[in-house]
């Protein structure tokens, strides 16, 4: 049976693996995008989740989906509505709230920004990580987010 203290080293270890994998990953998958397109990963996350959302989105919702502070998603969203990209307006009901949806340059853009950022994904993770291990570190991580 593992001591306390190598079962931590263990769970250390994996976090900084893992922290490495996702930065060096996801930087390479910035700089394909940027290359591209001129939009960064943090562009098309935006754009994903809006598009993903099914219709006008909550500025408070796409932060929370985006896992980022509000003022962070302000700045993205901004950027992108400055583009043409995102229209930003006053909620229905509540004007208070600020609601987000794509425009037909912004659903284009994402379009086209998926096809790279889909091969990345084959490319940087897939590449690494028969099926089965792939299954496996997604069902222990999901298992671990719950």
């Amino acid at each position: 049976m593992a001591s306390h203290a190598s079962d931590l080293s263990d769970a250390v270890a994996l976090w900084e693996q893992l922290l490495r994998f996702q930065r060096t990953t996801a930087a390479e998958m910035d700089r394909d995008l940027q290359e591209a397109f001129g939009h960064s990963l943090d562009d098309y996350d935006v754009l994903h989740q809006v598009h993903a959302h099914n219709g006008p989105i909550r500025m408070g919702e796409l932060a929370e989906q985006l896992l980022v502070a509000n003022s962070s998603c302000t700045r993205l969203v901004g950027k992108l509505v400055q583009s043409g990209h995102l229209t930003r307006k006053p909620g229905d009901i509540d004007r208070r709230e600020v609601v987000i949806a794509l425009t037909p340059k912004g659903r284009k853009l994402r379009r086209r920004m998926a096809v790279l950022h889909t091969r990345d994904i084959e490319r940087l993770v897939g590449a690494g990580f028969d099926s089965d291990a792939a299954r496996a570190i997604h069902a222990s991580l999901a298992t671990s987010t719950e």
